[in-house]
């Protein structure tokens, strides 16, 4: 593992978080697409975006690391933001609409969750990444 230390490096974690997310958005998207604001495009690049640092995330290149702990902290702040936003407005109209919406406040609920994890692990292997950069 080149000059980091492997008990500082949990990019395994990272990629499994985010794979599973992104697995998340790809099937719940469709359902929910009315309650995003966020252009189809953007969206569909957020998923890749995910597969692809995700399928990168390696103890040799701390460019990659540091992405992989913006990544996820951002990916917390909206997801949370749309978690909280829901809730705050769920309609006390028509159950089948409030339905839906408890569901898009779960979904996002969950995915906050899992990118707040996230943002733990990428920042122990980035810590260590720099650990590494001082010894």
């Amino acid at each position: 593992m080149g000059n980091m230390n492997k008990e500082h490096y949990y990019g395994d974690g990272v990629r499994t978080l985010f794979v599973v997310a992104g697995l998340i958005m790809v099937f719940s998207y469709p359902f929910f697409r009315s309650f995003i604001s966020e252009p189809l495009s953007l969206s569909i690049i957020g998923f890749v975006v995910l597969a692809v640092f995700g399928g990168l995330m390696n103890p040799e290149q701390k460019w990659v690391i540091f992405l992989n702990t913006i990544i996820p902290v951002v990916a917390f702040v909206f997801f949370e933001y749309y978690a909280v936003n829901t809730y705050i407005n769920l309609s006390s109209t028509e159950n089948s609409v409030k339905n839906i919406q408890v569901a898009f406040f779960w979904t996002n609920q969950i995915l906050a969750i899992i990118f707040f994890l996230a943002t733990y692990l990428a920042t122990k292997t980035l810590r260590g990444a720099l650990i590494a950069d001082q010894e």
